[in-house]
């Protein structure tokens, strides 16, 4: 089991960080068709990597993966979870005029990006997981 979960993350970090451009990481979550194309396109090249590290060409681990990574993406659902338990929100340090607002930006987007890590691998380890057995 390591050595799949060891799959999935290498997959996934290669996938979300080294595959997905600037452009593509602003723009997923623009509304409107074109926020639904950069987050589709995002999602597949994710689902690519994934997939090649898992080794499979599976075709409903495939769907699950786009799928598990879609909605997370084109709503950022790290934020709203974040938001629903009262944790850091990226916006509202932003906007701060705290003196610390710098430091207090970068470790919420540190929580933002571990968040999100946290959610895409704890859904790719179940499907992965349930398919298995």
């Amino acid at each position: 089991m390591e050595n799949i979960f060891a799959k999935i993350v290498l997959g996934h970090l290669i996938g979300d960080y080294l595959l997905q451009n600037k452009v593509m990481a602003l723009r997923k979550s623009e509304r409107g068709w074109k926020g639904f194309l950069w987050c589709s396109l995002h999602c597949l090249i994710y689902t690519f990597s994934v997939c090649l590290f898992l080794w499979t060409t599976n075709p409903i681990v495939v769907v699950l993966v786009f799928l598990s990574h879609w909605p997370i993406d084109r709503w950022s659902l790290a934020s709203k979870w974040l938001r629903f338990i009262k944790g850091r929100d990226i916006e509202a340090a932003y906007y701060s005029k705290d003196k610390y607002r710098e430091i207090d930006i970068a470790f919420s987007s540190l929580v933002y990006a571990v968040a999100d890590n946290t959610i895409h691998l704890i859904l790719l380890w179940l499907i992965i997981n349930n398919l298995r057995t």
